[in-house]
């Protein structure tokens, strides 16, 4: 995701945003910086778009390009703007209802230009139901109980919270069809396994998976992440950790011509009961109601048999590639009754692409 913020009306009153906004880049998003230099220090080290000048260009890189534009209901007007000079068709606003309340047609209009979502204090929930400023209500989300951190924090909620507003205001914007999707496992599956990785400098890309994953997404397919990390929960790092990595990846992947659509992990130990950790559904579905996609049109990739179980359980397919613990996983295939049996097992991630463009949509008999 490439997110352009507007970090001058953010710093007049809304650092929640601005430290969230930071955390996005924490996580490998892209993000471009739109106002003074001290604003930037302050929210993180992002690259700035136009230390206050106008934005449509940067001098050192070229047209500007965005998928979202990021700012607050303080000046709605110079945020879509910024967002139009950038491409952008979305919008995510920091919301005060006594800025909203005071809108006018033209901040009314600023944010029909775009697709608007917002994200406000809990304790005003109640005021802009009342007054919403002609958003729907559905777009308007709120932050959790939790404090804001004192300095940009990819694990903490608030960054959550905005990563999903800006994914789902994308997907939402693209149209209201659900689309089959790839799912895919990190470890064994698109990096070398290590192990409990947690180090991003372990993070390497097994051959031809960049390459694989430009050809789905040029066939319509988009790719997301989908990790079980019970390193967490066995307390042998901590989650920032699970998101340098993760950012590490997006970030190779980008320079490579891949985005990743989003990136789901599951933090729990295998014992913890939870219903996130595969092969469990909870991430697929949470994924299929924020990016709009069709589960049993989809497929799930992966090196164990339970990434298989997983898209059994969704309704999806589920391929097991033979990279990571794949070989061994395979000798265990028709070792239980009812135990999982891929859709087809792939010497890796090429060739279970290769599988599922030539079939068509994943989910198509």
């Amino acid at each position: 995701m490439r997110a352009i913020v507007h970090a001058g009306a953010l710093a007049a009153g809304s650092a929640r945003m601005l430290r969230a906004a930071a955390g996005l880049e924490r996580r490998g998003h892209a993000v471009l910086w739109h106002g003074a230099a001290a604003t930037r220090e302050t929210a993180g080290n992002g690259r700035a778009a136009h230390g206050g000048g106008g934005a449509g260009a940067d001098t050192a890189r070229g047209p500007l390009r965005a998928d979202v534009v990021i700012g607050s209901s303080r000046s709605p007007l110079r945020t879509a703007w910024l967002g139009w000079k950038a491409g952008a068709h979305c919008m995510v606003l920091a919301l005060e209802a006594e800025r909203v309340r005071r809108w006018g047609p033209i901040e009314r209009l600023a944010c029909h230009s775009l697709y608007t979502a917002a994200l406000a204090e809990p304790a005003e929930r109640d005021a802009l139901r009342a007054h919403s400023g002609g958003l729907e209500l559905e777009r308007i989300g709120l932050w959790s109980d939790e404090p804001p951190p004192p300095e940009p924090d990819p694990a903490h909620p608030d960054t959550e919270w905005l990563e999903r507003a800006c994914e789902r205001a994308i997907a939402r914007h693209r149209g209201r069809a659900p689309r089959p999707a790839v799912f895919l496992d990190r470890d064994g599956t698109l990096v070398v396994e290590r192990g409990y990785l947690s180090d991003p400098d372990d993070i390497e890309l097994l051959p031809g998976v960049a390459q694989s994953l430009r050809r789905l997404q040029a066939a319509g397919y988009p790719v997301v992440v989908v990790s079980n990390q019970s390193g967490v929960g066995r307390g042998l790092f901590p989650e920032s950790r699970v998101h340098d990595a993760m950012a590490r990846l997006r970030m190779g992947l980008r320079a490579r011509g891949v985005e990743l659509e989003a990136v789901y992990f599951c933090p729990h130990r295998p014992d913890a009961g939870c219903a996130c950790r595969k092969p469990g559904i909870a991430l697929l579905e949470r994924a299929a109601d924020d990016l709009q996609l069709a589960l049993r049109r989809s497929a799930m990739v992966g090196d164990k048999l339970l990434d298989v179980q997983t898209g059994h359980h969704a309704g999806a397919l589920g391929l097991l590639v033979r990279t990571g613990y794949g070989r061994s996983e395979e000798q265990q295939i028709g070792g239980e009754a009812n135990g999982p049996k891929p859709d087809a097992v792939c010497d890796d991630l090429p060739a279970a692409v290769e599988w599922i463009l030539e079939r068509g949509e994943a989910g198509e008999a």
